[in-house]
């Protein structure tokens, strides 16, 4: 049996989140203006996942963890077509060193795929701490301008087993 194959087919889907663009603030604009970086968004599962919720501006991950596939959508009623340009996170608390608090043991860089209107992390969920918050912030951009935003919502390991 082709070894690719046999991968593919006991990798698990990856959770699927939809942030959704309610609000566009212009980051580069708006720096002189002091509006900050302000894009409102709302996010939910695009589907029922045992291995995630989401409770207010945060989502909860259970361990072992899991790939996460973020896909960026506009508000209804808007035309407005948002890409994934990066990501980058930061850890609630103390962290032991750079590598911690930036959250690279656990959502390692080389994993990270953008695909369209899409961005594909994975959590490894290597935080030796319980119930670890990472705050991360998706950079979008506004297809009609090309414009940059800044979406800032929270993952959660949760520490039940």
């Amino acid at each position: 049996m082709n070894m690719r194959i046999a991968k593919a087919a006991t990798t698990p889907a990856p959770v699927e989140v939809t942030i959704t663009v309610t609000r566009f603030q212009d980051v580069l604009g708006s720096a002189a203006s002091g509006a900050g970086r302000g894009t409102r968004y709302t996010m939910k599962l695009a589907r029922r996942d045992a291995r995630a919720f989401i409770k207010g501006e945060d989502l909860h991950l259970k361990a072992p963890g899991a790939a996460v596939r973020f896909t960026i959508a506009a508000g209804a009623g808007s035309k407005a077509a948002y890409f994934p340009v990066g990501i980058a996170f930061v850890r609630d608390g103390a962290g032991d060193g750079d590598e911690q608090r930036l959250g690279l043991v656990n959502f390692p860089q080389d994993q990270i795929r953008p695909a369209g209107r899409s961005l594909v992390i994975v959590d490894s969920y290597r935080d030796t701490a319980p119930h670890v918050r990472y705050k991360f912030s998706v950079v979008v951009q506004r297809g009609a301008d090309g414009r940059i935003g800044i979406i800032d919502p929270g993952i959660v390991h949760e520490d039940e087993q």
